[in-house]
């Protein structure tokens, strides 16, 4: 169960974390310096603290698919909302 629950934060952190790194994108390509410093911010904060993590344990399969599954996904969801935003 413990597994479960660390894929599971990986998964929830890895999309938002991929949901930014899309609005970041969209964000530079139109050149929004408020948008992209903020996602900058975000993107960095967040990835500081999944390695963090992961370095912690030393059984990485589970933690390797919640990362890998939140990424795809993340991605999906943050180019659906980067059209959204910029639209």
């Amino acid at each position: 169960m413990e597994k479960f629950k660390e894929a599971s934060v990986l998964f929830l952190i890895q999309i938002i974390l991929y949901g930014l790194l899309c609005i970041n994108y969209r964000a530079v390509a139109l050149a929004n310096y408020h948008e992209s410093a903020i996602t900058d911010f975000l993107i960095a904060s967040m990835n500081f603290f999944v390695i963090r993590k992961i370095a912690q344990n030393n059984d990485a399969f589970h933690q390797w698919a919640g990362y890998v599954l939140g990424s795809v996904v993340g991605s999906y969801v943050g180019i659906y909302l980067s059209v959204i935003l910029n639209n």
